[in-house]
């Protein structure tokens, strides 16, 4: 990981949905999209969860309130329990958790795979990895903003840091991610007057096309992938 990522230096337009917003619909599927793996992750009242590169953990409310959420990130995130490393990695015992939560992280970090292995460290025996990060996607620090995965790629990094796979899904796929990237093309170019006009016609489309894509196709290409994982 490499420079804060934490929810006051983050973009205010990550942080809203309106229909004229030019990533509404991501900003809605990709909650839904995720809470629809969660069931896969065996939480309990008493989970010891970890929301790895938290920012202001915007998942906290799929788990129980009485659940032990420790949320982790780089020095200047007040709402961290814990801080990392200049490394990235977690103040933490091996096998002390039995979820990893990771949400749109992998792509920022500076090493993927270090960042996955202390996924793997910090999980007990049977614990669950959920993951989400990008397949297609513009360029977008936060404040870096290295890597891209297809979803080949992303399944061998995940099961080379030793995890077995139980769950993979694309949010939001091709033909949508094509007009998105289409619109995102153009976005800033137009007068600002235009913009928000233009991003509502665009995110109407998206939508449209997604109600036509299949899960399976979505699997194959995406603007996000979403996993969950398990240490064996």
């Amino acid at each position: 990981m490499n420079g804060p990522r934490f929810h006051s230096d983050r973009p205010g337009d990550l942080r809203r949905s309106t229909p004229w917003h030019r990533l509404s619909y991501i900003v809605r599927a990709l909650p839904q999209g995720l809470g629809a793996l969660v069931p896969d992750l065996h939480a309990t009242d008493t989970t010891r969860i970890l929301d790895y590169g938290s920012a202001d953990a915007p998942y906290r409310d799929f788990f129980a309130p009485t659940a032990d959420f420790v949320t982790a990130d780089l020095p200047g995130n007040p709402d961290a329990t814990l801080v990392l490393a200049s490394d990235g990695t977690v103040p933490a015992p091996d096998a002390s958790f039995d979820v990893v939560l990771s949400t749109q992280v992998l792509e920022h970090v500076t090493d993927p795979g270090l960042y996955l292995a202390e996924c793997h460290r910090v999980l007990k025996p049977g614990g669950r990895l959920l993951l989400s990060t990008h397949g297609l996607m513009v360029y977008h620090p936060d404040p870096v903003d290295f890597w891209r995965w297809t979803c080949a790629g992303l399944q061998r990094a995940v099961t080379d840091a030793g995890f077995r796979i139980t769950r993979f899904e694309g949010i939001m796929g091709l033909a949508a991610t094509g007009i998105q990237l289409f619109q995102d093309a153009f976005y800033f170019r137009l007068p600002r007057r235009l913009r928000a006009p233009f991003a509502l016609v665009l995110q109407t489309a998206i939508a449209a096309v997604e109600r036509v894509q299949g899960p399976d196709d979505r699997r194959l290409n995406a603007l996000v992938f979403a996993l969950v994982a398990v240490k064996p």
